[in-house]
């Protein structure tokens, strides 16, 4: 797995993409693509003009086959901040989810349905694992 990141954010981001990289050290998968770390109104400029929603969100995914390159996965750390706390967990766990949950949108999986929700769901909380960002109970 080969991810190449860029932050436009002012935030130092160098511990999100070594939990990331390592994250993806459990994926046997021989992919590229791209993260990018984003604030809060970049995130909701891309998801105004892309997906017609006004509002802030966590992630954006946007496909590409191009060869192994899959993509690009947009991250709002700001909202990760906040989710975490929401959640009741840290904030790698929260970076982990959206990362995972980005790869999945990436290579074709959604959560539209029951159905789908479930077998994406199943499928990010096995990576997580793998990478000790279990969900923790409650």
């Amino acid at each position: 797995m080969e991810v190449q990141f860029f932050n436009q954010t002012t935030e130092n981001t160098e511990s999100a993409e070594t939990l990331i990289k390592h994250i993806f050290t459990f994926i046997e998968e021989n992919h590229e693509m791209n993260i990018i770390f984003m604030d809060k109104p970049q995130i909701q400029e891309l998801n105004r003009t892309y997906r017609n929603i006004d509002k802030v969100t966590d992630v954006i995914s946007f496909p590409d086959q191009e060869d192994n390159y899959i993509g690009d996965i947009f991250i709002c750390l700001e909202r990760a901040q906040e989710q975490a706390v929401d959640y009741g967990h840290n904030i790698e766990r929260e970076i982990g989810f959206l990362a995972v949950h980005g790869y999945l949108h990436l290579l074709g999986y959604d959560h539209h349905t029951e159905a789908e929700e479930k077998i994406m769901f199943a499928k990010q909380e096995e990576i997580l694992k793998r990478a000790s960002l279990e969900r923790k109970s409650s």
